[in-house]
């Protein structure tokens, strides 16, 4: 199962934002400020310098207050990736899916809906999961277990979440066996972050059929 997402906005972005923003907020006041002082008797010169000098101090302000959040930001990042055990770094998958398919007797209904862990996808880190699974005789999945997740167990946790709300319908032609153990791969892509294209992950019987072929393929980074 195939999970993309874009990358995120860089910090050149918000930056240019920032300053963007702030330009707009200084070139108003200063009208405004210059307008207010010179209604209030004071002269064309001096009204350009008081104005000058409050927007100055708050430009440097706002600048301070910027850094000072960034930093924060960043120090509230890593603690988050050491404790999610992210690596420090981009990171891409390159995947192939195997050949093959089962005699699966269910079908998926619809397309589950599994979100990209939100730091890992900052940091521009794909991953993988393998998901074990049986089926009940509602159609959903039970006794969910991680069999391998690269390089955090964070995609595991978001492959975990997805699989708990998908549900499955068996084949009118098939008969089947609760009980029974199906493996799915999770691949967590970020668009234009590997280095070689990435190939169609086949079907979904060729993906329950490959689960611990995959495992196999996918160690290994570019």
């Amino acid at each position: 199962m195939l999970v993309s997402a874009t990358r995120t906005a860089s910090a050149w972005v918000f930056r240019a934002v920032f300053y963007v923003t702030l330009f707009g907020v200084v070139a108003i006041a200063h009208v405004a400020i210059t307008t207010a002082l010179r209604q209030a008797g004071w002269s064309g010169g001096a009204s350009l310098f008081a104005s000058g000098a409050m927007l100055l101090a708050f430009v440097l302000l706002c600048v301070q207050g910027a850094e000072m959040l960034r930093l924060q930001l960043d120090a509230w990042r890593e603690r988050q990736r050491g404790k999610q055990k992210l690596p420090n770094g981009p990171i891409c998958l390159v995947w192939s899916a195997g050949e093959g398919a089962a005699d699966m007797p269910w079908e998926m209904i619809g397309k589950p809906r599994v979100r990209y862990p939100r730091l890992a996808r900052r940091l521009g880190i794909e991953g993988m999961a393998i998901v074990e699974f049986e089926i009940n005789a509602e159609g959903a999945a039970k006794s969910i277990h991680c069999v391998d997740a690269w390089p955090s167990d964070v995609f595991y946790e978001a492959a975990a979440e997805g699989m708990r709300k998908v549900r499955f319908q068996h084949s009118a032609d098939a008969h089947p066996r609760f009980g029974a153990s199906y493996r799915m791969p999770f691949l967590f892509r970020i668009a234009g972050a590997a280095k070689k294209p990435r190939k169609n992950p086949g079907s979904l019987r060729s993906e329950f059929s490959s689960g611990a072929e995959a495992v196999e393929k996918l160690p290994g980074s570019a």
